[in-house]
């Protein structure tokens, strides 16, 4: 499939997802009179090689395009920074704050990216870096006719629309987060609890070189096996995984019992401390930030087995500073959710 093919079918599907409002989405971010297209791209946007959203010329820009790895022609799909200059971007300052935010979200929310790597094009080289794991854009890349690419590639006669669509789905808190600094769409505050859990992508095909991909990947792994030891609690028509909250965010899952709901942060990590110091922030934001939803209770959910250090902290936290925070460890071998602790 070539890329303007591509471009058109993609606009089409849209309709099914939500970044089919991307659009109406920019038109409130920037207070805009109206949308340049209906679609994603638009007749201005949409190339030989490559295309982009419309509008996404000095934005962190939805984007596909045609890449040569190893003597094979591939396409990539995802998100990008275009440092190129020209009339549209005559300087690279208004990208600066930009790869910031950029910076500043994907290392706080690094299991959103399963299966997604980056690389980067630079000083006007044919082809491509080494791919990395998602993370940090250096100031290095910082410079004109450098393109930088989150995403993930397909060979050609392989592609799948929704598949793309659903990915540019998985990448639309990112690029509000990145031109905006909040999480939250603008136009949607919708919280309301619709039981379920979403079709995760447990393995991927991509190249991988470290082990950021492996653990946005066990993270979704481990949601899922949350969800099913939950559902055996609490009843299905009670657990939410992905649990989309007022405050605009997501929470991994929720589970609601006699009007409440009890929020659960899955973490990836070797000990207790690390998973209570990474998701006590994100918690804590979840149900108090103003405006949030409010939960009874705050669970952080890991892999390693609790000591005795770890139960006296949580105790402190719950007894000094009055925090309904529990631990309660998810053992996939031995097929069980420990109570909490």
């Amino acid at each position: 499939m070539q890329i303007p093919e591509l471009a058109r079918a993609l606009n089409g599907d849209s309709v099914d997802f939500e970044i089919g409002s991307l659009q109406k989405i920019r038109v409130c971010m920037r207070g805009l009179k109206r949308a340049p297209c209906q679609g994603i791209f638009s007749g201005h946007t949409i190339f030989s090689r490559y295309a982009f959203h419309a509008g996404g010329r000095k934005e962190l820009q939805f984007n596909i395009g045609l890449e040569q790895r190893d003597g094979v022609e591939m396409i990539r799909y995802g998100v990008a920074f275009s440092l190129q200059l020209g009339q549209t971007l005559p300087s690279l300052d208004p990208l600066r704050s930009k790869i910031v935010r950029f910076n500043d979200y994907v290392n706080s929310h690094l299991e959103d990216f399963p299966g997604f790597l980056m690389w980067h094009y630079q000083d006007k080289r044919e082809f491509p870096s080494e791919d990395r794991p998602v993370g940090s854009i250096t100031d290095a890349l910082f410079k004109a006719d450098t393109f930088i690419a989150l995403g993930k590639r397909v060979v050609g006669d392989a592609v799948n629309v929704r598949e793309i669509l659903a990915a540019f789905d998985s990448l639309i808190r990112l690029y509000v987060y990145v031109e905006t600094g909040k999480q939250d769409l603008p136009f949607s505050k919708t919280s309301d609890f619709t039981p379920g859990c979403p079709n995760f992508v447990e393995s991927t095909t991509s190249s991988q070189t470290a082990g950021t991909v492996d653990v946005a990947l066990r993270h979704k792994t481990l949601q899922m096996e949350l969800y099913k030891h939950l559902c055996q609690e609490a009843g299905s028509n009670n657990v939410r995984v992905e649990r989309h909250l007022a405050l605009g965010v997501y929470v991994d899952a929720a589970v609601k019992c006699d009007g409440k709901e009890s929020f659960y942060e899955v973490k990836v990590a070797s000990t207790v401390r690390s998973c209570v110091r990474a998701a006590l922030g994100q918690l804590i934001e979840y149900s108090y930030w103003p405006s949030a939803n409010r939960a009874s209770e705050l669970v952080v959910v890991g892999e390693a087995e609790l000591d005795s250090d770890s139960k006296a902290y949580l105790r402190v936290l719950r007894e000094r500073f009055g925090l309904p925070l529990w631990y309660r460890r998810i053992d996939i071998s031995g097929d069980a959710l420990e109570k909490k602790s």
